[in-house]
């Protein structure tokens, strides 16, 4: 429900902010296609002015405990030799992210580049905080649009069809979780992977005998927070989404709450808690939580985001790991019966107060996605030595071979800088080789997902979601622990929140 206050809150700044944007191209206010016809000068490349300074809020940027420790002043002072432009990275609190982003827009202190989740994207967008970087990226010669997957740019365009636009650039893949498993405890009992629900469920009642098992499949809530709704236990829900979706049938959006395939979710999750083998406090518990409860042994099945992960879950875990048994944390295909999904791409957007969008696009975005210096700049970092008495760098070339250097502040290494490489949507030959966890985790999600859109949105919708995300929890949370029926918990979702679904469905068909 938070989310969906901030997300609120946004629409409100935004409007309290509204201003035009324009393009600066050598010093001139003039419009994308007259760029090419521009003279070039020192500070101006391919007609295109180069920023003085570039500001990011940013939320992913390195792990949080190796942002403040020269980590990310190495990497903005190796853009700057590399560029000539000043690098400002802002990096408010994880929990924090989106108030400081809404409070930047009603105050007007606005950065330049914004790291938007789905969830909050179309809203930016539609209130024209967002500079329009359609025609940038499409009359593009920049290496980047050789080697870009553009399956992920179209993910973010949003409008009409035959009309839509770009915000917003991805940063990478927009990711997903898979299910992760004891493959130990598989082991010790003689368990193949599961190829449909009953063997899923018979894994979970295995999983029960095991004396250390406190819960054979731990969850955060029986419904996620935010778009897509069902992903982490896509096991039960099958074809089944809580959240409002296009029906191509019935040729239009229908609320999946009060559908067929819904209930039927619904009973399989009810008949699963029933047993006892999903966490009695799957109502209370955190994502937190039910690491812990994973990584101390106390859990057999546990659904999270599929790639590195998959190694640091590994890692927590090391003490469990015996020998000639390492693979512990094992990655599962979904069963016949459903499939992984993933979310759309994070936007970087470049903000309508900008003064020279296009130079922050081309020296930011283009550069950072090149499949060359900058790509690994803003994926492994800066080369240089970190051997406990030099810190320097993030990666050094150690007889020929590119390795990674362990975080300043840890003695783990480098995964990323801002881009996963993992998730890189751009045909790049990375010169650091990926652990085999992370390469195994992510082609098995890969293989198996599919990707939702970016979700609809209007200032009434975002009025009325608020209450409707809280009677929906409050309602599946009683039909699954058997508090109520499922046909009378149905009913008395659709009446309490009678006023807020039609107001949803009338704007999402409008």
């Amino acid at each position: 429900m938070k989310k969906n206050i901030i997300l609120k809150a946004a629409t409100v700044a935004v409007a309290l902010m509204m201003a035009s944007s324009f393009l600066t191209a050598c010093g001139s206010e003039q419009g994308a296609a007259a760029i090419n016809d521009l003279p070039l000068d020192d500070t101006c490349v391919d007609g295109v002015a180069k920023p003085e300074k570039i500001i990011m809020m940013v939320d992913t940027f390195m792990k949080v405990e190796n942002r403040e420790v020269g980590g990310k002043d190495v990497v903005c002072e190796e853009y700057k030799k590399k560029t000539g432009i000043d690098l400002e990275i802002e990096m408010p609190s994880h929990n924090q992210y989106y108030e400081k982003v809404n409070l930047s827009f009603a105050s007007g202190n606005v950065p330049n580049v914004i790291e938007l989740g789905s969830t909050y994207y179309p809203n930016y967008s539609a209130y024209g905080a967002l500079w329009d970087m359609t025609d940038a990226y499409e009359s593009s010669t920049a290496p980047m649009k050789s080697i870009i997957d553009e399956q992920f740019v179209d993910a973010l365009r949003i409008g009409d069809e035959g009309n839509k636009r770009l915000y917003g650039f991805p940063m990478a893949r927009g990711n997903g979780t898979i299910t992760y498993v004891r493959g130990d405890w598989m082991k010790e009992l003689g368990i193949s992977d599961p190829k449909n629900y009953d063997d899923f469920i018979n894994m979970l009642e295995k999983f029960k005998t095991i004396e250390d098992c406190y819960a054979p499949l731990t969850v955060a809530g029986f419904i996620n927070s935010e778009s897509p709704y069902n992903q982490y236990l896509k096991e039960f829900y099958w074809d089944a989404d809580p959240h409002f979706y296009y029906d191509d049938n019935e040729k239009k959006y229908v609320d999946g709450m009060s559908q067929p395939a819904m209930k039927d979710a619904l009973k399989r999750l009810r008949d699963a808690y029933e047993k006892g083998l999903i966490d009695r406090q799957a109502v209370t518990n955190s994502t937190a939580d039910c690491r812990n409860k994973f990584n101390t042994g106390h859990a057999g099945c546990f659904n999270y985001w599929a790639g590195a992960w998959n190694k640091t879950l590994e890692q927590n875990m090391s003490n469990l790991t015996k020998k000639g048994n390492e693979d512990v944390v094992k990655p599962l295909a979904p069963i016949v019966e459903t499939q992984y999904v993933e979310r759309p791409p994070t936007a970087m957007s470049i903000t309508s107060k900008t003064k020279n969008p296009l130079g922050v696009y081309k020296y930011l975005i283009e550069y950072s996605h090149d499949g060359g210096e900058g790509q690994m700049l803003f994926t492994h970092g800066v080369e240089g030595e970190n051997n406990g008495k030099e810190k320097t760098g993030h990666w050094k070339n150690e007889n020929g071979k590119i390795v990674a250097l362990p975080y300043f502040s840890s003695e783990n290494l480098v995964e990323k800088v801002y881009y996963s490489p993992e998730l890189t949507i751009t045909e790049w030959n990375d010169p650091i080789e990926a652990d085999h966890e992370v390469v195994n985790s992510s082609k098995i999600f890969r293989e198996n997902s599919y990707m939702v859109p970016v979700p609809k949105t209007s200032d009434e919708m975002s009025d009325a979601l608020p209450e409707l995300d809280t009677v929906r929890k409050e309602v599946i949370s009683k039909i699954v622990t058997g508090v109520t029926g499922i046909d009378d918990g149905i009913k008395e979702y659709e009446t309490r929140a009678a006023e807020e679904i039609e107001i949803i469905l009338n704007a999402l068909n409008s």
